[in-house]
């Protein structure tokens, strides 16, 4: 599998957001937080494509 790098600038107020939520459990760390995330991003961006059944 083809892996794609990105780099992402966050401030601190979203880096705490991040390790709140990693808290919570929603993802172990924050690699994989961003990974879920982008996951959900084109999942709904798919659902939102003209012609989708939402």
């Amino acid at each position: 599998m083809d892996e794609t790098v990105i780099k992402l600038r966050l401030n601190q107020q979203q880096l705490e957001l991040m390790d709140r939520t990693i808290a919570q459990g929603i993802a172990p760390d924050r690699a994989a937080l961003v990974r879920l995330a982008l996951r959900e991003y084109a999942a709904a961006r798919k659902t939102d494509q003209p012609g989708s059944s939402r």
